[in-house]
């Protein structure tokens, strides 16, 4: 036997996954059975794809409810809670990798791939808005909780500046509400965007230097996810237990590096045009989804560390 700490927060984490990905699923039925209608009214073909999305989570939820394995991988700390989070850092890469290689070889062409995954309410479009919006609410709270337990306030305006730049890159995504609202862009801005948007990313100057700044800014976020929690740990010997326990809680989770050079991986192909023939430049989304999810894996973790936990024994 032996002592860890298990986190309230990470048992709400638990309820409010399951809830998620099951209201998730039903939504994902009612729009598949809307489309089968339609289809059957307007005499085409349905996409079943939204069913099979739909029992995919489904079967999901169910399993994460009656899982005794999936708690302990969101709140407890200790040796095989860490190892658990290792396997699913690896198993989120190998299920990103297989879903992108089913997309591509069940779709006719690049065209209707593209059509597929990106277009507007395509599935990546709107899982990296989830994400970003989800993000921006973890960092909130977190910044909530800085503000308690440091009586400097700049840790919690750097918490609640993280989120208004992350609200920012949300809104981008959603071409400040044009996805939402389907307005038409104004010719000034049409002429000189490279989607046609109502967006700043894609406008001349960044658009030609947006390849080569992601890469740039994938791999700096990379090293600081391996190096931080490094240093930290030999700056911090010091002080007091609680005042590490408390910082470290805010540096990256270093077991979460695949991730980020998937990421990494992704930005150089499409940066340097390194095997256009499997990886296309606009898979460079997938790139930032899986960014904008490590990134809200490691709000979560931060934040359910800054709450309140309890010692519980352990079976090695």
């Amino acid at each position: 036997m032996t002592v860890a700490w298990r986190y309230s927060r990470g048992i709400r984490l638990k309820r409010c996954l399951i809830f998620g990905i099951g209201s998730v699923s039903i939504v994902s039925f009612l729009i598949g059975l809307i489309e089968l209608v339609i289809a059957r009214i307007s005499g085409f073909t349905a996409d079943l794809g939204w069913f099979l999305l739909a029992f995919v989570l489904l079967c999901l939820a169910v399993w994460g409810r009656s899982s005794s394995w999936l708690l302990p991988v969101l709140s407890d700390s200790g040796s095989a809670a860490h190892r658990a989070r290792h396997f699913v850092v690896w198993l989120l890469i190998g299920a990103v990798i297989l879903l992108i290689t089913l997309l591509k070889f069940s779709s006719e062409d690049l065209n209707s791939y593209q059509i597929l995954v990106f277009e507007e309410g395509g599935l990546v479009e709107w899982s990296q808005v989830g994400a970003l919006a989800a993000a921006c609410r973890v960092t909130w709270l977190i910044g909530s909780d800085l503000k308690t337990k440091f009586v400097n306030r700049l840790p919690a305006l750097l918490a609640r500046g993280l989120a208004l730049l992350l609200g920012l890159l949300m809104l981008e995504e959603l071409a400040w509400g044009q996805v939402i609202f389907g307005w038409q862009t104004p010719e000034s801005i049409r002429a000189i965007n490279a989607q046609e948007e109502t967006t700043l990313h894609n406008i001349g100057w960044f658009q030609d230097r947006l390849d080569v700044v992601t890469l740039l800014a994938t791999v700096v976020i990379l090293v600081v996810v391996v190096l931080a929690p490094m240093f930290c740990r030999r700056a911090l010997r010091q002080y007091s237990s609680d005042r590490r326990t408390l910082v470290m809680s805010l540096m990256p989770a270093a077991y979460t590096w695949p991730l980020f050079l998937f990421v990494v991986g992704i930005a150089f192909c499409v940066a340097t045009g390194s095997f256009s023939e499997i990886i296309y430049n606009r898979d460079q989304e997938w790139g930032e989804l899986v960014l904008y999810g490590s990134v809200l894996l490691l709000l979560l973790r931060t934040y359910v560390l800054l709450g309140s936990s309890e010692q519980q024994s352990v079976e090695l």
